[in-house]
C-alpha cells in the first residue's frame, strides 16, 4: 500500500511538472502561430499593394499611349522625330520662291541659278548645280492652267509609258516638255532636289521617277499640295522613290483627282509615300500612307474650273503654318537630306 502510495506521488509530481510546460508550449506556438498569421497578413497586404500599384502604372502606361498616338494622328500631339522641319521649310521657300520673277530668284539663291520657261505647258524650271551640300535643286513652278491639266482624268498606258505605269497625261505632257531642258544640265552622280507646289509638285514627283529610272544615284522630293499623278499600281512601283508629301489640313487638291465623288468610282487615282499634315495652329501630324477619306472634295470636283482654295496657296496656307510649327520644333543645323521613303 505504502509502495503504492509513492507511485502515485511519484506520478503525481511527474504530472505536476509536465503540465507547466506542456502548457507554457501550447501558448508559445500559439503566439508564434498568431505572429507568423499577422505577418502573412501584413506581406499579402503588402503584395496586393504592389500588384495594384503596377496594373495602376500599367493602366496609365496604356492610357498615355492610346491617348498621345490619337493626338498625334490629329496634330495636336507633334512628334519632331519623325519630322526634320529645316529640310521642309529649306523645301517650301524655294517652291514658294518659284512663283516669284526670275532676277528675284537670283537674288536669292545666287547668280548661278539657271531658269527654263516652257511656254507650250507654262511651266517654269529653276536649277541650281551649285547649291549648298553639293547635291542638285530643281524647282518646279505650276502654271495657271492647272484647274484644266487636272480636270482631264485621262491616263498614258503603263504599256506606252517608260515607267511602266499609267500616268495622267496632263502631267506626262509637262515633265515631257521640260524633260530635255533639265537633263542637259544635271550630273546623274550628285544628289537632285526637287519641290515644287501644286501641278508643280506632281511634275517634281514623276521627275525624281524618271530620273531613279535613268540610273541617277540619289533622286528626291518634297512636294506641297501635290495632286496624284498615277494609280494604285504605279503608286506601288514606285514606293521606293525618297517622297514625301506635305499637305495643309484644309487643303482640297492634295485629295484631286478624286476616287470616288457621290459613291460613284470615276477614277483610280492613287497617292504614293508619306505625307505630313500641316495645320493652321502650327500643329502637324505624320502619315505613313496617304488618309483617301479624310475630306469629301465631291462638291470642289464638280467645279474644277473654279477651284481657287485659300490654304492651297504657299504664301496663305502652307508658309505660315510651317513658320508656327518650327517655332516649337528643337533648334538644330540645317542639313539638306532626302526625305524617308
Amino acid at each position: 500500500m505504502r509502495r503504492l502510495d509513492r507511485v502515485n506521488c511519484t506520478l503525481s509530481s511527474k504530472v505536476k511538472w509536465l503540465s507547466p510546460r506542456v502548457s507554457h508550449n501550447r501558448a508559445g506556438d500559439f503566439r508564434t502561430f498568431v505572429v507568423g498569421c499577422v505577418w502573412m497578413k501584413k506581406r499579402y497586404r503588402i503584395l496586393r499593394a504592389g500588384a495594384v500599384l503596377v496594373s495602376v502604372l500599367i493602366a496609365v502606361l496604356a492610357g498615355i499611349i492610346w491617348w498621345v498616338q490619337p493626338l498625334k494622328d490629329i496634330g495636336i500631339a507633334d512628334d519632331f522625330s519623325d519630322v526634320d522641319l529645316e529640310t521642309v521649310s529649306a523645301f517650301a521657300e524655294r517652291s514658294n520662291a518659284a512663283y516669284h520673277e526670275e532676277k528675284i530668284f537670283r537674288h536669292e539663291y545666287g547668280e548661278q541659278v539657271e531658269a527654263g520657261e516652257f511656254p507650250n505647258t507654262g511651266l517654269r524650271v529653276y536649277i541650281d548645280s551649285n547649291a549648298l551640300g553639293k547635291g542638285q535643286w530643281v524647282i518646279i513652278r505650276g502654271t495657271a492652267n492647272e484647274a484644266n491639266i487636272l480636270g482631264d482624268l485621262d491616263f498614258v498606258g503603263r504599256d506606252e509609258h517608260e515607267l511602266g505605269i499609267n500616268v495622267h497625261a496632263g502631267f506626262d505632257r509637262s515633265l515631257q516638255d521640260c524633260l530635255p531642258w533639265i537633263l542637259e544640265r544635271l550630273d546623274p552622280k550628285r544628289p537632285v532636289w526637287v519641290t515644287g507646289h501644286s501641278l508643280g509638285g506632281a511634275v517634281a514627283v514623276l521627275l525624281v521617277a524618271t530620273l531613279d529610272h535613268r540610273g541617277f544615284a540619289d533622286v528626291s522630293a518634297i512636294t506641297f499640295g501635290q495632286p496624284k499623278f498615277t494609280d494604285a499600281h504605279g503608286a506601288a512601283k514606285l514606293s521606293h522613290l525618297k517622297i514625301l508629301r506635305i499637305v495643309h489640313d484644309e487643303d482640297p487638291v492634295p485629295m484631286l483627282p478624286p476616287t470616288m465623288v457621290e459613291g460613284k468610282v470615276i477614277s483610280t487615282y492613287a497617292h504614293l509615300g508619306p505625307e505630313i499634315i500641316v495645320r493652321s495652329s502650327g500643329h502637324f501630324s505624320y502619315l505613313h500612307a496617304h488618309d483617301a477619306d479624310r475630306m469629301n472634295i465631291g462638291n470642289i470636283w464638280a467645279e474644277i474650273e473654279n477651284i481657287q482654295p485659300f490654304y492651297h496657296d504657299m504664301v496663305k496656307g502652307y508658309l505660315p503654318a510651317l513658320k508656327l510649327a518650327m517655332k516649337s520644333a528643337p533648334k538644330k543645323v540645317l542639313v539638306i537630306k532626302p526625305p524617308a521613303p
